[in-house]
């Protein structure tokens, strides 16, 4: 076995159903925009005609829904391992490293720590990923980049930790410059006694002014509701477009490296992930995790990161 470059995508495979809406998502898209001139229509009228997508969007959402229950119902146990937890790292001070075959063994010895209550039992498969850096400023942009799409708690902060210690070591040769005093600043015209009274009851008076401006009538309200919705819609599409676009061609990421293994149990897992080659000591700020469930609850996160 041998460890691969991670190469963050979109996982298509396991969002193929998204396609499957996007008929309904069509006819909802025309319906909102007919929906202006049906309403004017309405006028003096006593009864409504709904659209023929009330239907097909049961349908839709019903899939959906299943959808994400297949690909997201397994959720697998997580462990973390980062320089800068207690009893991990390497250091003195506030400085900590953990070498990458340092940082395997941990992760070998976590996943067959019987101490531990929360560790899997049974016949599992091992998601593994490592984060493999030489300098805090490198560490904390490839912890970054993998936290955009898959944010853990542990490695938010050891990316905030990294970067604030790169930001200590870049500027504590530099010399602070203060002008003299006073500065300049601004005038608290908030805190004055006559600005107050004078706040308050022009606040009073745009209030009563905007309830008799809210005074709108039914049918203008349905049609803001309508154009409302319609931009949501448009706003929500825009955003997974965009998501998508973000994950298409990306290049290998040679700082991070991911490594599928299994079945087995917790010895086993852990017996299989020292085999084959591995990175070495020139990696020396490093941090890594393992995801272990069935193949079909790592199958998202496995698409993901392009293995």
């Amino acid at each position: 076995m041998s460890w691969a470059p991670v190469t963050m995508r979109w996982p298509g495979q396991s969002t193929q159903w998204l396609n499957q809406l996007t008929t309904a998502k069509q006819m909802a898209g025309t319906e909102l925009a007919s929906t202006a001139s049906r309403l004017e229509a309405l006028n003096g009228m006593a009864t409504t005609s709904p659209g023929p997508v009330a239907e097909l969007a049961k349908q839709g959402i019903e899939a959906g829904r299943s959808a994400m229950a297949d690909a997201l119902g397994e959720i697998p146990a997580c462990l973390v391992v980062t320089p800068f937890q207690s009893g991990v790292g390497q250091g003195t001070g506030l400085l900590r490293a953990l070498a990458a075959p340092n940082l395997l063994q941990l992760l070998s010895a976590k996943l067959k720590d019987s101490h531990d209550t929360g560790l899997p039992t049974g016949q599992q498969y091992a998601l593994v990923i490592l984060f493999l850096g030489t300098r805090y400023d490198q560490f904390a942009a490839t912890l970054a980049r993998f936290n955009a799409l898959l944010p853990f708690p542990d490695l938010e902060r050891a990316q905030r930790r990294a970067q604030q210690l790169f930001k200590l070591e870049a500027e504590k040769w530099e010399l602070p410059s203060a002008g003299a005093l006073p500065r300049w600043g601004q005038m608290p015209l908030e805190r004055c006694t006559v600005t107050k009274a004078a706040s308050k009851a022009l606040s009073s008076q745009l209030a009563a002014l905007e309830g008799y401006a809210a005074d709108s009538s039914p049918m203008a309200d349905l049609a803001a509701l309508a154009a409302r919705k319609a931009s949501q819609a448009q706003a929500h599409d825009r955003k997974l477009a965009e998501l998508q676009q973000l994950l298409t061609g990306n290049a290998a990421e040679t700082t991070m490296q991911c490594r599928l293994i299994g079945p087995g149990n917790g010895a086993e897992l852990s017996a299989q992930l020292l085999e084959g080659q591995a990175p070495g000591h020139e990696w020396g700020i490093c941090a890594g995790m393992v995801l272990v469930g069935s193949r079909k609850g790592l199958s998202f996160v496995q698409e993901m990161i392009g293995l």
